[in-house]
């Protein structure tokens, strides 16, 4: 059976008949390696943006595509470039419950407000970093979204059925969504959150979550350090809101 390569357009490499096992193989790098391209090609028309055209004949951004190097060194080489120039990085967060609570009944949720955003200092999806930081870094969602579905799951994951309709909503502001990256020794993400739990117009409980969380200076860190402590502050509550009975 015959398999062909991808229309990759990448310059210097035809299409051709994948024969065999080990063809198939290279086709599979090929196609990865396509993909890195626009990706490159992405990156390059932020430098673009960014610098300009004199700066650019300055800078390595086109990767060169070998079936025999590692592409490994070409990812990192993009990453390095993209940091270095302040082209904006998006991260997609997989967020999985994890607090060990169990409890019952009906609880709803409403969306959190970004208080950063709500001032205009960052947009919905913008994570907050200092001014002098040259890399902006988005979440896929909006970071009030987010931040209202991890609670869903973790009410879930404690046994609780969420239903918006129930007569007990938590709701809350994210004062706080910070992270830092300047340090040459560690990255720091610092989550502040006010929780609200109400029935109609009464409040029921109200409580703060402050969190700091630091790991190595990568950029791998960034959604871990996220995960951490998100999951930290939506433990911490419902271990007090339990306390309180509100739960």
């Amino acid at each position: 059976m015959t398999e062909w390569w991808p229309n990759t357009g990448i310059p210097g490499i035809r299409n051709m008949a994948c024969q065999g096992w080990g063809e198939r193989r290279r086709c599979r790098v090929v196609e990865a390696l396509a993909r890195m391209d626009r990706t490159a090609r992405a990156a390059k028309r932020c430098f673009r943006r960014r610098w300009g055209s004199a700066m650019i004949s300055a800078v390595l951004i086109r990767i060169r595509f070998f079936l025999d190097r590692s592409r490994l060194w070409a990812i990192g080489l993009l990453l390095l470039a993209v940091t270095a120039t302040g082209c904006p990085r998006m991260v997609s967060l997989d967020y999985q419950p994890s607090n060990p609570l169990r409890g019952q009944g009906t609880v709803g949720t409403a969306p959190f407000h970004y208080q950063a955003s709500d001032e205009h200092r960052v947009r919905p999806r913008q994570v907050e970093s200092n001014p002098s930081s040259k890399t902006e870094l988005f979440l896929t969602k909006e970071i009030g979204v987010f931040f209202s579905d991890a609670l869903r799951l973790e009410l879930g994951r404690s046994g609780y059925t969420v239903n918006d309709s129930s007569d007990r909503v938590v709701s809350g502001t994210i004062t706080r969504f910070y992270l830092d990256w300047r340090s040459e020794e560690d990255r720091s993400f610092e989550l502040a959150a006010d929780y609200t739990v109400q029935s109609g117009e009464r409040t029921l409980f109200s409580w703060h979550c402050a969190v700091v969380e630091k790991g190595p200076n990568m950029l791998v860190e960034d959604g871990i350090l996220i995960r951490k402590g998100v999951a930290d502050c939506m433990r911490r509550f419902l271990e007090a809101a339990q306390d309180a009975s509100v739960l």
